[in-house]
C-alpha cells in the first residue's frame, strides 16, 4: 500500500472518531454521558491520532518534502504543524477538566465540552487540508523512490503495531464506540 493511502485510511478512523465524539458531546444531559468513553476518545487521540499517525507525518512526510523544497517555517508543513501542536492544546485541556470532573466538579464539563469540540473542527478541516492539498502535493514533488521508500517505513510501522495490537485496539475502539453511537 502506498504512504498516502495508508494515512488516509487512518484519517478514516480518526473521521469516524471524531463523528462518535461530537455525537456524545452534543447531548444536553451531562448524566448521559459516559465519561468513561470521553477518555477512551482521549486515549485514541493521544496515541493513535497523534503519536501513531501524526508523527508517521512530522517525523517521515514532512522531513522528506522538506528535503525536496519545502519549507517547514511557512506553508503548508507549517500550518501542519501548527494544528497539530494546537490539537495536542486542547486535548491537554480536555484532559484538565476530566480530573476535575472525576473529583466530583461536574462544572468543567463545558471545559470538556468546548476543547473536545474545538479539536473535533480542527482535526475535521486538518484532515481535509491534508487530503485534498498536501498529499497530492507530496506526490507531486517526491520522487517515486522516496515515496515507495515511506511505503516501506509506513507497511514496517503498521506491521509492528498490528503484531503488538496497539493498532488493532485503537481500531476495535472506534467500531465498538461506532456501535454505540453510530445507529
Amino acid at each position: 500500500m502506498k504512504a498516502i493511502e495508508i494515512l488516509v485510511g487512518e484519517h478514516d478512523s480518526i473521521l469516524k472518531m471524531i463523528e462518535i465524539t461530537t455525537i456524545i458531546l452534543k447531548k444536553e444531559d451531562k448524566t448521559e454521558i459516559n465519561i468513561d468513553h470521553i477518555e477512551d476518545i482521549i486515549d485514541f487521540i493521544k496515541n493513535f491520532a497523534d503519536k501513531y499517525h501524526h508523527l508517521k507525518e512530522e517525523d517521515i512526510l514532512f522531513m522528506e518534502m522538506e528535503k525536496h523544497g519545502m519549507s517547514r517555517e511557512s506553508g503548508p508543513i507549517a500550518v501542519m504543524l501548527h494544528d497539530h501542536n494546537e490539537g495536542r492544546n486542547y486535548i491537554k485541556l480536555a484532559v484538565e477538566g476530566i480530573e476535575k470532573f472525576k473529583q466530583g466538579d461536574i462544572s468543567v464539563f463545558a471545559q470538556i465540552r468546548e476543547n473536545l469540540m474545538a479539536y473535533c473542527i480542527l482535526l475535521t478541516n486538518h484532515i481535509a487540508k491534508e487530503n485534498n492539498i498536501l498529499y497530492p502535493m507530496s506526490e507531486r514533488i517526491l520522487p517515486a523512490n522516496v515515496q515507495a521508500s515511506m511505503s516501506d517505513i509506513f507497511d514496517k510501522t503498521n506491521a509492528s503495531t498490528v503484531n503488538n495490537e496497539y493498532f488493532d485496539k485503537y481500531l476495535k475502539l472506534v467500531n465498538e464506540l461506532s456501535v454505540t453511537y453510530l445507529k
